[in-house]
């Protein structure tokens, strides 16, 4: 799988730019997986991992507005993840603050 591929199947999987709020569509997931010609199920497995991990950053809340923890959680994942690119970054930092509301 390559980076693209992962960064389009965290985007359909949260559906960033097709939705109000974050989801959790393994579809969208499979569907980019047929397109790409890779495992499915191993690309959704990977995309909520990294949906998972992104969720549970911890962030000191006593000194931190919620766009500063999304700020933050991109930071985060991008040095732990760095074949995320921009939009996948963004799109967790967005599910997470989302979720922080």
């Amino acid at each position: 799988m390559n980076d693209q591929t992962l960064e389009r199947a965290v985007l359909a999987y949260l559906g960033k730019g097709r939705s109000a709020f974050p989801r959790h569509d393994e579809d969208a997931v499979h569907v980019v997986a047929a397109e790409a010609d890779v495992d499915p199920d191993a690309l959704v497995r990977t995309v909520v991992s990294l949906t998972d991990e992104c969720l549970a950053v911890k962030i000191d809340w006593s000194n931190t507005t919620l766009p500063e923890g999304g700020d933050e959680v991109e930071r985060v994942m991008k040095a732990r993840h760095p074949e995320l690119g921009a939009a996948a970054l963004d799109a967790l930092g967005w599910a997470f603050t989302y979720n922080w509301r």
